[in-house]
């Protein structure tokens, strides 16, 4: 009997890490595509293989909230000319991730939708920058030590006006975090969310010059 339970625990366990590579390689594949896209075309397909992937894992964080993030690059990477839908996708995604585990990760990219809004409604600020700011702090309070949680708050507050409480001095304790954990983040990650380096390092430019 205890012999045919180890039998049964293995299987088990042989089968959940089949079905877990069933999708982890395709979606690491489809990542490394979209990371190397060098038109929005190419974004695009490799956006639309991630969504097919996501679809059929819709209890699996992961593939969504790499839609969600690829979407958004044909706006930060390619402009808005890009991004006729992106942001619907997006949020359509996110709302995927946020159900299957709303962990700091995927709340730290709603912020980033918050973020990506004000692109299209420059004059919606003072609606969208306090949402991003408020839940990136239920970000950093789920896990402080979270890279992108740390820059998109010093982001957030670095372009908020000094009046409604943001400004360079508000913002540098979190850039400053930001850039010391992007350095020693591990740079062999696959499937997690890795990106935010470049962009803190651009941070940390603009905190310099604002002295």
């Amino acid at each position: 009997m205890k012999n045919l339970v180890i039998v049964l625990i293995a299987l088990f366990a042989n089968n959940f890490l089949t079905a877990q590579a069933a999708w982890e390689a395709p979606l690491q594949t489809q990542i490394t595509t979209a990371q190397k896209a060098k038109t929005p075309n190419d974004l695009k397909t490799a956006i639309a293989s991630l969504e097919r992937i996501a679809l059929s894992t819709p209890d699996e964080w992961l593939p969504a909230y790499h839609v969600a993030y690829f979407s958004s690059q044909l706006l930060w990477r390619f402009g808005k000319d890009n991004c006729d839908t992106c942001l619907d996708k997006m949020d359509k995604f996110l709302e995927v991730a946020e159900k299957a585990d709303n962990n700091a990760e995927v709340l730290t990219l709603r912020a980033n939708y918050y973020q990506a809004k004000l692109q299209d409604s420059p004059m919606m600020a003072p609606y969208y920058g306090p949402k991003a700011g408020n839940i990136l702090q239920v970000a950093l309070n789920i896990d402080p030590q979270n890279p992108r949680a740390n820059l998109l708050m010093g982001q957030n507050l670095f372009y908020t006006p000094a009046m409604f409480g943001g400004g360079a001095d508000k913002a540098k304790p979190f850039l400053e975090k930001a850039e010391k954990l992007f350095a020693a983040a591990d740079k062999t990650t696959t499937l997690q969310p890795a990106w935010g380096a470049y962009a803190s390092d651009q941070m940390s430019k603009q905190l310099a010059s604002a002295k």
